[in-house]
C-alpha cells in the first residue's frame, strides 16, 4: 500500500516593497523578491507575514496594476506592489 503526503497548496507571487517598507521587513528583504506562500493568502495575510506594521489603510496595496484591498485573495503569478499612501495639499 502507498501513501503520498503532498504539501499543502501553495502560490508564488512577485513582491514589490517600495520606500520605507523596505525597511520594516526582517533583514531588510529586497525588492522585488520572489515569495512562495500558502494557497488562500490575503495581503493582509502578506503584511503579518512580512511583519509590516503600517496599518492597511496608510498603504496602498497594488495587486497587477490595480489598487486593491486588504481582503484580497493572492493568486498564482500575482505581482503585489506594497508602498506608503501619499497624502498632501489643501
Amino acid at each position: 500500500m502507498r501513501f503520498l503526503i503532498s504539501e499543502p497548496p501553495a502560490v508564488t507571487i512577485t513582491l514589490h516593497l517600495h520606500n520605507v517598507l523596505r525597511q520594516q521587513t526582517p533583514a531588510g528583504l529586497s525588492s522585488p523578491a520572489s515569495l512562495t506562500l500558502p494557497a488562500g493568502t490575503t495581503l493582509a495575510g502578506l503584511l503579518a507575514r512580512l511583519q509590516i506594521t503600517f496599518p492597511a489603510d496608510a498603504l496602498l496595496l497594488v495587486v497587477n496594476r490595480r489598487t486593491v484591498g486588504p481582503e484580497q485573495i493572492l493568486q498564482e503569478g500575482d505581482t503585489v506592489h506594497l508602498m506608503p499612501a501619499l497624502a498632501g495639499g489643501d
